[in-house]
């Protein structure tokens, strides 16, 4: 197998989660039309027990492929999420489309987590950085593209096309993996299933106050882009009817991400992780709160340009936020990554999950409930991160962040 269609067999891998979320927007109203659903809160299940699955997955996978190998756990992934995928796609009432979400959401872990596995054990140091650096920026293609094929989906074959194709891909990217790439877990290397060992591992992890505390801050973060996630078809399907549009706005939208993922690697070479961090936070708080006074000016129907332009800098806060925020979490973990990386993300969408839920619940309006995920998340996430950090080092913290602001 070639670097470059191992490369290419990674991204895909990788990219089917951002597709899975991405992709169903624009049939969202569709399907909850199709049911009769009678909340925006219902249309917003179709994202939030995806993430909900996805916990539930990412907590499993790290311990099955280092105890079986990277490929069988990838490929269970992948058969999880075509079983979720043809419930979703028969489904005869919203509670089926709903489950098979959650189940889909179980499957795409298998990829996700497998995929960064792999990745780490063929590849080291300098190597494993560039490789990482090469799909992360090739990912960001993917939101930009995802909501313009789910619509030309929609368009051509109706909601449930959006379903089917997912199954062709998971199904083709299965098949891909099984005949292309080989394992790359030796078994002399691989760790048998031991509840009593993993328990203890989970425990050293869970008592760690330099790394619970990041998992939940991370957690509120990729809250408010759930939140985002959620309400976007009300959003632009309701409230400012330009649906056609849609794909058109996440694409603009992306590039505020695409930009500050950029601006990272050149700010943490000369600043470290901790002013980015900040400065990300400060972001993602003032975009809310702008966000708040112009839908308090305009009686929660501000002019689009003006949402989309404070938006744009939520989502930049956001490229600023999620990779340090995870290397934040990693650092202190040492000979657990493996397992740490799987808490990480498990434990940051549960509490994403509960947060962008609390949020829709109190907030039905979508302008209002994304005005006040993006206004909550930065002040809630800046809390635990000093949580995180020891009493006698927070003065070196915030000597570092004002030596680069």
């Amino acid at each position: 197998m070639s670097r470059v269609e191992r490369l290419s067999l990674y991204v895909a891998l990788t990219a089917l989660t951002a597709f899975a979320i991405d992709g169903v927007l624009p049939a969202m109203l569709m399907i909850v039309s199709a049911f009769d659903a009678e909340t925006s809160l219902s249309g917003a299940q179709i994202i939030t027990a995806f993430v909900l699955g996805m916990a539930v997955g990412e907590l499993m996978i790290g311990p099955i492929s280092d105890a079986l190998g990277r490929r069988p756990a990838v490929i269970a992934g992948l058969v999880v999420f075509i079983i979720g995928t043809m419930v979703a796609a028969t489904a005869e009432n919203f509670a089926a489309v709903v489950l098979g979400r959650f189940l889909q959401g179980i499957g795409v872990a298998g990829p996700k987590i497998g995929t960064r596995a792999m990745i780490r054990d063929r590849y080291e140091g300098a190597e494993m950085a560039k490789i990482m650096s090469v799909i992360f920026t090739l990912l960001i293609l993917v939101p930009m593209i995802a909501p313009a094929l789910g619509a030309l989906i929609v368009a051509a074959a109706g909601w449930r096309g959006v379903f089917w194709s997912y199954l062709t891909l998971a199904v083709g990217l299965g098949a891909w993996l099984w005949l292309r790439h080989p394992e790359t877990l030796p078994v002399k290397k691989r760790v048998p299933l031991n509840l009593h060992r993993l328990w203890q591992n989970i425990r050293k992890i869970l008592v760690r106050n330099d790394v619970i505390p990041i998992v939940i801050a991370t957690g509120f973060v990729f809250g408010a882009q759930l939140t985002y996630f959620a309400v976007a078809a009300n959003l632009f399907g309701e409230v400012y009817d330009v649906t056609a549009l849609m794909p058109v706005f996440f694409a603009l939208l992306a590039t505020g991400t695409a930009f500050a993922l950029m601006l990272n690697v050149w700010l943490v070479g000369r600043t470290g992780m901790e002013a980015p961090i900040l400065a990300g936070l400060l972001v993602l708080g003032l975009s809310g709160a702008g966000l708040l006074i112009a839908a308090a000016l305009y009686a929660g129907h501000p002019p689009l340009a003006i949402l989309l332009g404070l938006t744009w800098f939520g989502f930049f806060a956001l490229g600023l936020l999620f990779g340090n925020l995870n290397a934040f979490a990693m650092r202190p973990l040492g000979d657990l990554a493996g397992l740490g990386a799987s808490i990480i993300a498990s434990g940051s969408s549960l509490v994403a999950f509960a947060f962008a839920s609390a949020i829709g619940t109190a907030f039905v309006a979508p302008v209002w409930a994304l005005a006040w995920a993006f206004t909550l998340a930065a002040p809630l996430a800046m809390f635990f991160i000093l949580l995180a950090i020891p009493a006698g080092s927070r003065k070196q913290f915030f000597q570092t962040i004002r030596r680069w602001m």
